[in-house]
């Protein structure tokens, strides 16, 4: 369970804070195997861990951040998704999505307190301190728990739609944003009345959520799409489209709220997204079917979840703003037009086959994101 060794880009010394001229803007400090396709994170910065939720395993890792290791595997129910971490309780929180509920755990001692029963199968919290209560977004049930920090009470159950999972809320407006995954589209509520003031279409696969009180803005995943919507949360409409990698699924903010970091499925990767300019700054390649993402506040390393390599990745963004070129994505000249004459060795014969043959074969895709 230990991670592997710093791999470190010469040009760069460790805790680099800004940007030079090199080859990579980015440098990987750690991979950490922690378990079965782990997806949320959530970070206690005084006892410098992480939490990792790994769903096929039914526990969540514990991981000391100083020594990139796994130090604990807590049991919780079945498939834990998402995590969250309070600080003002010293507890985590797992939506254990085949259970329908909340695993409680102290932070300290690394032990179950109790479970809170949901909505069927909770994919997807969110921890909001200012309100003291805990947003959880129940998939096959179609609606959001709403419950109260302290005393983790249900206060309210939602109607949401199919596929509910992350939530976004703006303490400023007082707005919780629901995102479906199944229906393509987000219901926005008054976070008081939890009353629907408004509701969203959206790309396929709808499946992150990241918002900017300060700018009202909200940007939204659609993993299937492969965008990320740009809302303008007082006139509570989609503004804009920006393309990202191959099938994204996580989002996080940093802490400077000057860019996103969104994790590509498809190209196990994090793309650097320009929260003015809304371009790909860069991209930082972690572990195989990148899910889960969050920053650690300590540091400002981003923690990644790579449900394709059962690991955890620890990286570090150089960037410190928009660098003179960013990423252009150069669409294929084949694009829309007809390919040449080729041929390729068939696998099981030896012989090969022209493009004519390979026309004649019907192939069948098969497409995974998660939240």
């Amino acid at each position: 369970m230990a991670a592997t060794g710093e791999r470190e880009d010469a040009a760069f010394p460790v805790g680099a804070a800004c940007r030079i001229d090199s080859r990579s803007p980015w440098r990987q400090v750690a991979e950490i195997p922690v378990g079965l396709d782990p997806e949320g994170i959530a970070v206690d910065v005084a006892r410098r861990r992480a939490f990792v939720a790994c769903s096929r395993s039914d526990f969540v890792s514990v991981v000391d951040l100083d020594e990139h290791e796994v130090i604990a595997q807590i049991p919780t129910g079945s498939e834990p998704i998402d995590i969250a971490f309070d600080e003002h309780t010293g507890r985590v929180l797992s939506a254990d999505a085949h259970s329908d509920q909340v695993t409680v755990i102290d932070a300290a001692t690394l032990e179950v307190e109790t479970a809170v029963a949901v909505g069927g199968y909770p994919s997807g919290l969110t921890h909001v301190p200012e309100f003291r209560r805990l947003y959880v977004g129940n998939s096959l049930g179609s609606t959001m728990s709403v419950l109260d920090l302290d005393t983790l009470e249900t206060v309210a159950t939602v109607d949401a739609e199919p596929g509910a999972g992350a939530i976004g809320v703006d303490p400023q407006r007082k707005l919780v944003v629901c995102v479906n995954f199944v229906a393509a589209s987000a219901n926005v509520f008054d976070a008081d009345s939890f009353e629907e003031v408004a509701r969203l279409e959206l790309g396929t696969g709808t499946c992150a959520i990241g918002i900017l009180p300060e700018r009202g803005e909200a940007f939204i995943v659609n993993s299937i799409a492969g965008t990320v919507s740009r809302v303008d949360l007082d006139a509570i409409e989609v503004v804009e489209e920006i393309r990202t990698g191959q099938a994204p699924v996580g989002l996080t903010l940093a802490p400077a709220h000057d860019r996103l970091y969104v994790t590509n499925r498809g190209a196990g990767s994090v793309s650097v997204l320009g929260v003015a300019d809304r371009c790909e700054w860069s991209q930082i390649p972690v572990g195989n079917g990148p899910g889960g993402v969050v920053v650690d506040p300590h540091d400002g390393r981003i923690l990644v979840a790579n449900a394709g390599s059962q690991t955890l990745s620890i990286v570090e963004d150089l960037l410190a703003a928009r660098p003179p070129a960013p990423v252009v994505e150069e669409p294929s000249p084949w694009l829309g037009n007809k390919l040449p004459a080729f041929s390729l060795d068939d696998y099981w014969t030896g012989e090969p086959r022209t493009n004519r043959d390979w026309a004649e074969k019907k192939y069948i895709l098969n497409f995974f994101a998660s939240w």
